[in-house]
Protein backbone atom coordinates (compact mmCIF):
# COMPACT_ATOMS: atom_id res chain seq x y z
CA UNK A 1 0.00 0.00 0.00
CA UNK A 2 3.14 2.35 0.82
CA UNK A 3 4.77 1.78 -2.17
CA UNK A 4 1.72 2.13 -4.30
CA UNK A 5 0.74 5.31 -2.76
CA UNK A 6 4.10 6.70 -3.05
CA UNK A 7 4.25 5.50 -6.70
CA UNK A 8 1.00 7.86 -7.53
CA UNK A 9 2.22 10.56 -5.10
CA UNK A 10 5.54 11.41 -6.43
CA UNK A 11 5.24 12.13 -9.77
CA UNK A 12 1.61 13.54 -9.18
CA UNK A 13 3.56 16.14 -7.51
CA UNK A 14 6.14 16.10 -9.93
CA UNK A 15 3.79 17.42 -12.36
CA UNK A 16 1.36 19.50 -10.38
CA UNK A 17 5.05 21.00 -9.70
CA UNK A 18 5.79 21.65 -13.53
CA UNK A 19 2.53 22.69 -14.56
CA UNK A 20 2.73 25.62 -11.67
CA UNK A 21 6.09 26.90 -13.56
CA UNK A 22 4.95 26.47 -16.71
CA UNK A 23 3.09 29.50 -17.25
CA UNK A 24 5.17 33.12 -18.08
CA UNK A 25 4.29 35.62 -15.44
CA UNK A 26 2.21 38.75 -17.55
CA UNK A 27 3.96 41.92 -17.49
CA UNK A 28 2.70 44.78 -15.60
CA UNK A 29 2.67 46.73 -18.88
CA UNK A 30 2.67 46.26 -22.28
CA UNK A 31 5.97 46.72 -24.02
CA UNK A 32 5.32 45.45 -27.43
CA UNK A 33 7.62 47.35 -30.31
CA UNK A 34 8.35 50.46 -27.63
CA UNK A 35 12.14 50.07 -26.87
CA UNK A 36 12.95 49.82 -30.34
CA UNK A 37 10.73 52.36 -31.49
CA UNK A 38 12.59 54.62 -28.77
CA UNK A 39 15.84 53.13 -30.00
CA UNK A 40 14.92 54.05 -33.80
CA UNK A 41 14.12 57.64 -33.06
CA UNK A 42 17.43 58.07 -30.50
CA UNK A 43 19.26 56.93 -33.64
CA UNK A 44 17.75 58.59 -36.00
CA UNK A 45 17.24 55.17 -37.84
CA UNK A 46 13.03 55.62 -38.42
CA UNK A 47 13.52 58.61 -41.04
CA UNK A 48 10.41 60.84 -40.52
CA UNK A 49 9.12 62.09 -37.35
CA UNK A 50 5.56 61.48 -38.61
CA UNK A 51 6.56 57.76 -38.99
CA UNK A 52 7.48 57.44 -34.80
CA UNK A 53 4.29 59.24 -34.21
CA UNK A 54 2.13 56.88 -35.76
CA UNK A 55 4.24 54.01 -34.55
CA UNK A 56 3.63 55.26 -31.13
CA UNK A 57 -0.11 56.02 -32.10
CA UNK A 58 -0.20 52.58 -32.71
CA UNK A 59 1.19 51.27 -29.57
CA UNK A 60 -0.92 53.29 -27.47
CA UNK A 61 -3.90 52.08 -29.57
CA UNK A 62 -2.20 48.00 -28.92
CA UNK A 63 -2.15 48.58 -25.25
CA UNK A 64 -5.95 50.10 -24.70
CA UNK A 65 -7.53 47.08 -27.12
CA UNK A 66 -5.28 44.99 -24.74
CA UNK A 67 -6.43 46.70 -21.71
CA UNK A 68 -2.55 46.64 -20.49
CA UNK A 69 -1.13 49.70 -18.81
CA UNK A 70 1.60 51.73 -21.26
CA UNK A 71 5.58 51.58 -20.50
CA UNK A 72 7.08 53.92 -17.99
CA UNK A 73 7.85 56.72 -20.74
CA UNK A 74 5.93 56.22 -23.33
CA UNK A 75 3.76 59.30 -22.87
CA UNK A 76 6.56 61.64 -21.98
CA UNK A 77 8.49 59.46 -25.42
CA UNK A 78 5.50 60.76 -27.25
CA UNK A 79 5.42 64.54 -25.80
CA UNK A 80 8.94 64.99 -26.90
CA UNK A 81 7.96 64.04 -30.47
CA UNK A 82 5.01 66.44 -30.44
CA UNK A 83 7.20 69.19 -29.38
CA UNK A 84 9.68 68.35 -32.22
CA UNK A 85 6.84 68.12 -34.51
CA UNK A 86 5.65 71.54 -33.06
CA UNK A 87 2.77 70.75 -30.84
CA UNK A 88 3.33 71.85 -27.46
CA UNK A 89 -0.24 71.74 -26.63
CA UNK A 90 -0.34 68.01 -27.64
CA UNK A 91 3.69 67.26 -26.05
CA UNK A 92 1.67 69.01 -22.95
CA UNK A 93 -1.57 66.33 -22.75
CA UNK A 94 1.08 63.50 -22.98
CA UNK A 95 3.80 64.67 -20.29
CA UNK A 96 0.25 65.23 -18.02
CA UNK A 97 -0.78 61.96 -19.04
CA UNK A 98 2.64 60.25 -17.94
CA UNK A 99 2.53 62.22 -14.32
CA UNK A 100 -0.47 60.41 -13.78
CA UNK A 101 -0.06 57.45 -14.29
CA UNK A 102 3.74 57.99 -13.35
CA UNK A 103 3.83 60.26 -10.36
CA UNK A 104 7.47 59.30 -9.68
CA UNK A 105 7.96 61.10 -12.61
CA UNK A 106 6.29 64.65 -11.59
CA UNK A 107 9.14 66.35 -11.40
CA UNK A 108 11.15 65.96 -14.39
CA UNK A 109 7.35 66.19 -16.57
CA UNK A 110 6.72 69.44 -14.57
CA UNK A 111 10.13 70.72 -15.97
CA UNK A 112 9.26 69.59 -19.32
CA UNK A 113 6.08 70.91 -19.61
CA UNK A 114 7.34 74.57 -18.26
CA UNK A 115 10.56 73.99 -20.87
CA UNK A 116 9.46 72.43 -23.68
CA UNK A 117 5.41 72.30 -23.77
CA UNK A 118 4.59 75.81 -23.40
CA UNK A 119 7.53 77.12 -25.45
CA UNK A 120 7.40 75.08 -28.70
CA UNK A 121 10.21 73.07 -30.04
CA UNK A 122 13.83 75.35 -30.02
Amino acid sequence: MKNTLTAYALPLAAALLLAACGSAPKSMYYWKNYNDTVYQHLKNDDGSLGKQISKMEKYFNEANLKQQAVAPGAHAHMGLLMVAAGQPEAAYTQFEAEKNLFPESSIFMDFLMKNKAKKGKK
